[in-house]
């Protein structure tokens, strides 16, 4: 655990007390499922933000891996929802650790993209992203790019790929810093 853009903190990164202006980053499935781990969590916890995303897969299905859509959490001002998607599906359906792994790195480097610069939207999804972005972006009280960056030890759950693989990951977006919650 020393990668310098990654900080680790124990805790959990659904606790009510945390009140920094942050983008709470989860790998999930392309198939509109929320059903297991953080992803599960998530939903119960922010109904409107997962029928958001069940309404992005119902409209693109797997056109979706290895891209980024940001979602609002609707009752927490100071969280947004970070969808990687990683896998066609949830479960024991998820795909292969590797092909978790290129669509997580795909993924991160559309949110760096998205969320950090001005770059035009490169096919239907990005264009259909970045207007949904907007639609809440101009309303927050702080400008999206300043927003922390804060996960899980996303893949290492159901999807089962070894953490440190996906720290690796992490690293490579150098120019970024996340905040990653250990239980």
């Amino acid at each position: 655990m020393g990668i310098s853009n990654v900080n680790y903190i124990r805790g959990n990164c659904l606790a009510a007390s945390i009140y920094n202006p942050r983008i709470l980053i989860h790998s999930c499935n392309c198939n509109g499922s929320w059903g297991g781990g953080i992803a599960y969590q998530l939903g119960v916890k922010f109904p409107k933000a997962e029928g958001d995303y069940i309404e992005l897969c119902e409209k693109f299905g797997s056109s979706l891996l290895g891209k980024f859509v940001l979602i609002p959490s609707y009752t927490d001002s100071t969280l947004l929802i970070g969808c990687l998607f990683t896998a066609s599906f949830g479960g024991s359906q998820q795909g292969t650790g590797e092909s978790i792994l290129t669509y997580t790195k795909q993924a991160l480097e559309d949110m760096r993209i998205k969320v950090f610069t001005d770059a035009d939207p490169s096919d239907e999804i990005d264009s259909f992203s970045r207007k949904y972005m907007q639609s809440f972006m101009d309303k927050l009280k702080v400008p999206v790019a300043k927003h922390r960056l804060e996960m899980p030890q996303i893949n290492s759950g159901i999807f089962g790929v070894p953490w440190p693989k996906t720290e690796q990951l992490l690293a490579e977006q150098s120019s970024l810093s996340f905040t990653v919650y250990v239980l």
